[in-house]
């Protein structure tokens, strides 16, 4: 479905990502993890065109979107959640769902013209449901919890229909909590939608939990990949985090 291979990118003398590639199965859900510093969201940018690659390509299905515009390449299937909400916070989760639904199928033109369309209406209804929003569908987007602020910026990525979803540590900032109420959420998300998720976290009993396959991340370069038991016992894995590394 997702298909990095080989990128590399640098900032002046420093090598962010060194000769990356990372393959990720349809309907699968996948995690990045390293130490601060390793390169994790440096791969989010390079693959959402934020920031253009400077050698190897990046594919979605037979796609090459290699350095297409940010708006090509979420046409063409791929969404991101970001770490900090972007979220609209004087509309309310209804009203955003629906803008997010309009730009996605009309482009910004005439959006207005079709806000009160049933079919979109419907859409953002059933957008909101999966994402848990249906308590808070009326409600301002600035007064909401941050765990919903979260799930919005999710809803959000979900009305651009991607074939891939990109979460930047969905849980950062949360308490124990609502951080696995979250992970529940998003696993529930994945298991009705089976798209292919891709996801940046921390708490590695988090990562253990849900996710299939482990792309372990150290100074720009994969060390490890693998099943959360063929992780939990890579070596070269354990030293990597009990040694710590540069962001």
């Amino acid at each position: 479905m997702l298909k990095i291979h080989k990128i590399n990118k640098s900032f002046g003398g420093i090598k962010a990502t060194n000769n990356v590639s990372i393959e990720l199965k349809p309907h699968s859900i996948n995690a990045l993890i390293g130490p601060n510093g390793a390169g994790k969201t440096t791969i989010f940018n390079l693959i959402t065109g934020k920031i253009s690659v400077d050698e190897g390509n990046i594919f979605i299905g037979d796609n090459n979107i290699t350095n297409l515009k940010e708006t090509e390449i979420t046409h063409i299937g791929i969404a991101r959640a970001f770490q900090i909400t972007n979220i609209f916070p004087t509309l309310s989760v209804k009203e955003s769902i629906k803008i997010a639904l309009l730009a996605k199928i009309h482009g910004l033109n005439n959006m207005w013209d079709r806000f009160s369309s049933h079919s979109v209406n419907e859409e953002a209804s059933k957008i909101a449901e999966l994402t848990g929003l249906t308590k808070v569908y009326n409600t301002i987007s600035s007064e909401l919890s941050h765990g919903d602020q979260k799930l919005l910026d999710i809803a959000l990525a979900l009305a651009l229909k991607p074939k891939v979803l990109l979460l930047d540590e969905p849980t950062a900032g949360m308490g124990p909590e609502e951080r696995w109420e979250m992970i529940k959420r998003i696993k529930e998300l994945w298991q009705k939608t089976k798209m292919t998720v891709l996801f940046i976290e921390h708490d590695m009993d988090i990562v253990f939990d849900i996710a299939q396959t482990i792309f372990v991340l150290q100074q720009g370069s994969i060390i490890a990949k693998g099943t959360p038991k063929e992780i939990k016992k890579n070596q070269v894995v354990i030293k990597a985090y009990l040694g710590g590394g540069k962001k």
